[in-house]
């Protein structure tokens, strides 16, 4: 990953008020993630933002060394990678794969830390151990969550 790119998607992410979730590469791009705490970031939010990180780089580096990106939403069935995004979308409904259940657990993500995560299902505080945790994914409360593919 550029340095120089990260730090200009920084510094917009910063201006804009929204919160990054990551920066990704994929095959020939790469995907930065935001959201708006408390509630869902608009496709105009992200434009404004991908608009000034274009600007921002184009101003500073030039436009042969800006890398083909792209600005998204975290989407309805993210996967949750790192110890951040647990603390980011903490209070929002997750589906938690364990090694030992055979259905997946679907409650309110609660605290985390390096070795343990709080899933509140039905008014219970189910507490997993991150060894045993196979998949934690965002669940979607209106639609039940989005097709796996």
């Amino acid at each position: 990953m550029d340095k120089r790119f990260t730090d200009i998607v920084e510094l917009e992410v910063a201006k804009s008020g929204t919160t990054l979730v990551a920066i990704e590469n994929a095959p020939g791009m790469v995907s930065v993630v935001l959201m708006m705490p408390g509630r869902d970031i608009s496709v105009d939010e992200l434009e404004s933002v991908s608009r000034a990180i274009s600007h921002g780089f184009i101003e500073q580096y030039g436009d042969d060394y800006l890398p083909a990106f792209e600005v998204t939403s975290p989407g309805l069935d993210r996967v949750l990678k790192t110890q951040r995004e647990l603390e980011l979308f903490a209070g929002r409904f997750v589906r938690v794969v364990t090694k030992e259940s055979r259905e997946p657990i679907i409650g309110t993500l609660g605290a985390s830390d390096e070795s343990s995560l709080h899933v509140v299902v039905l008014g219970v505080d189910r507490v997993f151990e991150l060894r045993q945790v196979t998949k934690i994914s965002l669940w979607d409360e209106i639609l039940g969550g989005a097709c796996e593919g």
